[in-house]
């Protein structure tokens, strides 16, 4: 069970690295303003317009798109840019971060228009793998399909990257690896970067680290090999990764993966907020688009890490403070049902709790220690609007 529990940890921990950036200081007057495109120079200062990085990238083999993952504007940030991008080069290849490997089948008929939304959900194994609002990604998918785009699934199995946390690299087979390569070493700012990133879950331990270190690199490296195949491929086309942003930052990970096989031409796009300064960007993309600070309702949140295993849906984790401490759940618990739908994976969990609306409760029924247990989870109601 502790295996479980460290595992869980540090793929949360490396999902942190996806939204990870410089600690967040008060914004320069003036600096950057919401709608606008800049590229950070060495000092942090803005020195070009959209016109501008979009001429840079019709010269590029590849255009790295950065996301924080349940961000709505940067989803649609990315879908302008797309269109963008497809209007200047007339021909793309989309690489998603999204999807793994083994569902490429299905991404393919998409596109061909052979597969429903829903059917296209179910077969990639949506809530199994990604689990954040497919709504949120719906809009890039049906952007490729209309221009029948080729999209490119570019991620690996997910145990993959928590067996490489929990033992190491050197302990994985071979032919456990899915094709990929020794990834090229951590910049020490980047070890620095993912170093922050551990600690923030509390996490000290040296050795986990640089299993956590290892993982990351894995990652990395799977998403750029992916991307360079897609090149190799599609010759002619725009290899465009849709990653999150803390793979790609400050040229790090992917384009640092990247540049091990060959590939110098990598130009890497971000969405920034306008609350950050440009002393803490210098460097962090060839360009950025700022997005508005707004207010979002929060999704609701059970505030538990899940594995699945033969008997179902199992907590690894829970989180201090969250709704499933205050409801009773406890690492070791397997789920049985959640609102009257029975459990048999995780994901069946997390599309309950998806439907749930701020302020209502949620009957689970739990197994624990060979007694079945009911307990209520009772979600807080969403703040009051401004004003209001």
């Amino acid at each position: 069970m502790q295996n479980n529990i460290v595992a869980s940890a540090l793929i949360a921990c490396a999902c942190l690295v996806c939204a990870l950036a410089a600690p967040r200081v008060e914004a320069t007057p003036g600096c950057f303003s919401p709608g606008r495109w800049a590229a950070p120079d060495a000092r942090g200062a803005q020195k070009s317009r959209g016109d501008l990085a979009l001429s840079a990238a019709s010269k590029a083999d590849f255009v790295l798109l950065g996301e924080a993952h349940d961000n709505s504007d940067h989803h649609l940030w990315q879908l302008q840019s797309l269109g963008m991008l497809l209007g200047s080069r007339n021909s793309l290849v989309i690489g998603m971060e999204m999807f793994p490997r083994r569902v490429q089948p299905a991404l393919d008929r998409w596109v061909a228009g052979e597969l429903t939304e829903t059917e296209l959900l179910e077969q990639s194994e949506w809530d199994r793998v990604w689990r954040f609002d497919p709504a949120l990604y719906l809009p890039i998918l049906r952007f490729a399909r209309l221009n029948r785009v080729p999209v490119v699934a570019i991620n690996v199995k997910r145990q993959l990257i928590a067996d490489i946390a929990k033992h190491g690299l050197s302990a994985i087979e071979p032919n456990q690896r899915e094709g990929i390569d020794d990834p090229e070493p951590a910049s020490e700012d980047y070890r620095q970067m993912l170093k922050l990133a551990f600690e923030q879950h509390g996490e000290r331990d040296d050795a986990l680290f640089e299993n956590f270190v290892e993982a990351q690199l894995l990652w990395d490296r799977a998403f750029a090999r992916a991307l360079s195949d897609a090149r190799q491929t599609h010759p002619a086309a725009l290899v465009v990764g849709v990653i999150g942003s803390g793979h790609l930052q400050y040229g790090y990970g992917v384009p640092h993966q990247l540049r091990s096989l060959g590939h110098d031409n990598v130009t890497v796009w971000l969405p920034i907020s306008s609350s950050r300064s440009c002393d803490e960007l210098a460097g962090i993309a060839d360009a950025v688009f700022v997005v508005a600070d707004t207010e979002r309702a929060p999704r609701p949140r059970l505030g538990v890490f899940l594995h699945d295993d033969e008997d179902g849906a199992k907590v690894s984790e829970v989180i201090p403070g969250s709704v499933a401490e205050t409801a009773g759940l406890a690492s070791g618990d397997r789920i049985l049902s959640a609102a009257g739908v029975q459990v048999r994976a995780s994901e069946d969990v997390i599309a309950v709790v998806r439907r749930q609306s701020p302020g209502t409760w949620l009957p689970m029924t739990i197994a624990r220690n060979g007694e079945t247990i009911n307990l209520v989870a009772k979600f807080p109601a969403a703040a009051p609007a401004p004003g209001h």
